[in-house]
């Protein structure tokens, strides 16, 4: 795992948007996956303005996205594919030449699930995989606990992540399972971008970073991957 660590979250965000668009511009076809959330908001909106000033071409790359709550759709507020489509897709002038967002609202959860494992399959693998990285240590809904084999599934919330999930929502809600992009799907990305901002997230980012690799914290995997750049503040990297 590379360390680039910047002054502060504006500085963060065009740093991996920038690494995001020299990604894109080496190779002819990419599939690509962004999160959701507060941390790559500055990213995505730094992202759009490249490609619609013709800073790089997307025609021929694919989108897909990480993870979603099981129970929102991309009209709900708080959901990840909501922010995909207000952030990033609805704002860009040329468009990717495909892209799959996770309904989390399915009647068929499981189905929707097979459906994005055939996606990243038939696309894949990922090019690029950019994240960030929760209070627990997960990656997209890999809680504590994940088998690092598994491709995308269905997942219970931890206790974590329903402590902080109001801070997405407009209204009170009782959600209990994610859907997200599995660790082996992750692993085999071709190059990893994790974020991470905020003195909050020092104390996981230090054990992701520089401890025992372990599914008690999901990002640990990521000091496996032979292609993994951490971008973080001064203030989440402040313990490394």
């Amino acid at each position: 795992m590379k360390l680039i660590v910047c002054k502060d979250y504006e500085e963060m965000s065009r740093k991996a948007a920038a690494m995001v668009v020299e990604s894109i511009s080496v190779a002819e076809e990419q599939l690509i996956s962004f999160p959701g959330g507060e941390t790559p908001l500055d990213m995505v909106k730094e992202f759009v303005e490249m490609v619609n000033a013709g800073t790089v071409d997307i025609s021929r790359t694919r989108f897909v996205q990480l993870d979603e709550w099981v129970g929102l759709g991309d009209k709900d507020m708080g959901s990840c594919a909501q922010f995909i489509r207000i952030n990033l897709l609805s704002n860009l002038k040329y468009p990717f030449l495909d892209f799959f967002l996770i309904n989390g609202l399915a009647d068929d959860i499981q189905k929707e699930r097979v459906q994005l494992n055939e996606f990243i399959d038939r696309y894949g693998p990922l090019s690029l995989s950019v994240l960030g990285i929760g209070l627990n240590g997960h990656l997209g809904f890999n809680e504590d606990g994940v088998d690092f084999d598994s491709d995308a599934h269905i997942i219970p919330l931890s206790e974590t992540t329903k402590q902080v999930m109001g801070k997405y929502f407009d209204r009170e809600r009782t959600l209990e399972y994610g859907i997200t992009q599995g660790i082996k799907q992750i692993m085999a990305a071709k190059k990893v971008i994790l974020m991470a901002s905020g003195e909050h997230k020092a104390r996981i980012l230090a054990k992701a970073f520089s401890g025992p690799v372990t599914n008690a914290v999901p990002a640990s995997v990521l000091q496996r991957h032979d292609n993994c750049v951490v971008i973080a503040d001064t203030d989440a990297a402040k313990e490394l």
